[in-house]
């Protein structure tokens, strides 16, 4: 199996990645809201999602509509990879990503994987997408942006994606309790975003209203 696609197998292992075809959606900002709803809503620090690149030609372009809608915002969207198959994209929220690389824990963490002190969320992103790009290993560290805690990408490394105590959002290995009421937040932030598109309203708009 080819490196590039066990990167990919990787990432929907991780459990943030639910890929699904634009196609089942009426329309982008739905798309969008299904895969990345708590980092729009800004209950969590970024949603990562994939998309096969023959759905989505014109990403770059899409993102940047995004971008001047939510320029407002906390919200960010970024190409983070684009292969012959597949495209990658990062929804974060920019206050909530910079208060995870602002906490020792994170910086020290980060060190283990040969990142330089006080990285920025910037800088961290670049080199996750150099890796990628670079045919790497699966950078599993960027579960830290997305909210992970450093127990459960360690988990997931260490078992391969199995002996978890629960799974969601993510794999869980530390406190499946705490985990688990994340993830109810999520799913009803997720399904309270749809239900206000669906009454005919924008992304951005329903989104400031959560």
């Amino acid at each position: 199996m080819p490196l590039l696609r066990n990167i990919w197998l990787a990432i929907f292992l991780l459990g943030d990645i639910m890929a699904q075809s634009i196609l089942g959606f009426n329309n982008l900002d739905e798309f969008f809201a299904f895969h990345a709803a708590p980092a729009i809503a800004g209950i969590k620090p970024a949603n990562l999602f994939s998309c096969p690149a023959g759905l989505m030609p014109q990403a770059e372009e899409i993102l940047a509509d995004y971008e001047k809608q939510f320029k407002d915002s906390h919200t960010r969207f970024k190409l983070l990879c684009r292969c012959r198959a597949h495209i990658l994209i990062l929804v974060y929220d920019t206050e909530l990503t910079e208060k995870i690389f602002q906490k020792k824990v994170t910086q020290n963490y980060l060190a283990r994987f040969g990142y330089e002190a006080n990285t920025g969320v910037q800088d961290f992103l670049n080199q996750i997408a150099a890796k990628i790009a670079g045919g790497e290993s699966f950078p599993h560290e960027i579960g830290i942006i997305l909210g992970y805690p450093p127990e459960d990408i360690e988990g997931f490394k260490r078992y391969k994606g199995r002996n978890f105590k629960c799974c969601g959002y993510w794999k869980v290995y530390g406190n499946a309790e705490r985990a688990q009421k994340m993830f109810d937040a999520y799913t009803l932030c997720r399904e309270k975003l749809m239900q206000a598109l669906q009454n005919g309203v924008t992304l951005k708009v329903a989104a400031a209203a959560i």
